[in-house]
């Protein structure tokens, strides 16, 4: 739903911009007067933050990153005025029409000595096609306006900000998911092909592709992931060794998600719960209310009722 928000303290936009993105250290870098406006639109789990603001920084310190507020990325697209974008050792300067990206597990700066203006996309970490590797390799470089891959997503990203209020209104949410997908082609085509790293990373990549496509399947599990790329259940397994999640975690994970968009999905209200579950692979509804509280928290039917 969209919100613009005006203030007119430096204390009160601080404690705004915390509860609109995630927790951040503000200084407020020129004296005088401080004014700012936020025009923000949750389109599922995306965030589309339209920002203009007298000079400012904004620091995600280490103490910050680790309090498990959210795992995001963050690309922000300069739209007036200058930023400075401080993150894993690397600076740059973002002019007008440059966009980057930069993560909130890590610590980051981002300042603006003038006033400026700017497009922010807050997208969670499993969303973005993307690895975190990958991403680690991108943070603070700036894909400039003059790049070739700048002018594929460049002029969507000020529409979308230019209309942020009518998103709600004309399918903002695939809109946002294509979005993100575009942001991620031309960042990665940035980074040439050294982006796609090594093969195992490649081999995941696939992997959860495939998941993501086969949610709706009862019987999707390690050995028909395993057969459908052609090798063994214990490869499979070995693949995912040191990953945060198991084979069959990352399934339950990539279900629960999904079933929280639907669930959110304002197309989607008339649906019976059960339904939702049959959708992601679990017909058993009593299943899925138990896989659903365990993964958020809250039962399927409280969960759209708050949504």
């Amino acid at each position: 739903m969209y919100q613009l928000q005006h203030v007119d303290s430096f204390t009160a936009w601080s404690r705004l911009i915390s509860d609109a993105f995630v927790k951040l250290r503000s200084e407020q870098i020129s004296s005088g007067h401080f004014t700012a406006t936020l025009g923000a639109n949750m389109l599922g789990e995306i965030g589309l933050m339209r920002i203009h603001a007298k000079p400012h920084a904004v620091k995600r310190t280490e103490d910050l990153s680790a309090s498990g507020d959210g795992d995001f990325y963050k690309i922000s697209y300069q739209l007036d005025g200058y930023g400075l974008l401080i993150q894993d050792g690397r600076e740059t300067l973002l002019a007008p029409g440059d966009l980057a990206i930069y993560d909130t597990q890590r610590p980051y700066t981002l300042a603006f000595e003038k006033p400026a203006s700017v497009l922010v996309t807050l997208v969670p970490h499993d969303l973005f096609r993307l690895s975190q590797q990958q991403v680690g390799q991108l943070t603070a470089v700036a894909l400039k306006e003059s790049h070739p891959l700048s002018g594929t997503v460049a002029p969507l990203l000020r529409h979308l900000g230019s209309n942020l209020s009518q998103w709600d209104e004309f399918g903002g949410y695939q809109l946002a998911r294509n979005t993100v997908d575009l942001l991620a082609t031309a960042l990665g085509g940035a980074l040439g092909a050294e982006c796609h790293g090594d093969a195992k990373l490649r081999q995941r990549e696939l992997v959860t592709g495939y998941i993501n496509a086969h949610l709706d399947d009862a019987d999707l599990g390690p050995a028909r992931i395993a057969a459908a790329h052609f090798m063994s259940v214990r490869s499979l397994h070995a693949l995912f060794e040191h990953q945060p999640l198991s084979v069959a975690a990352l399934i339950r994970h990539l279900r629960m998600r999904e079933a929280a968009r639907l669930l959110r999905d304002p197309l989607m209200a008339d649906l019976p719960v059960q339904a939702i579950g049959s959708r992601v692979g679990i017909a058993d509804a009593a299943g899925f209310s138990r896989m659903f509280s365990k993964e958020f928290g809250s039962t399927p039917g409280k969960y759209r009722d708050a949504a």
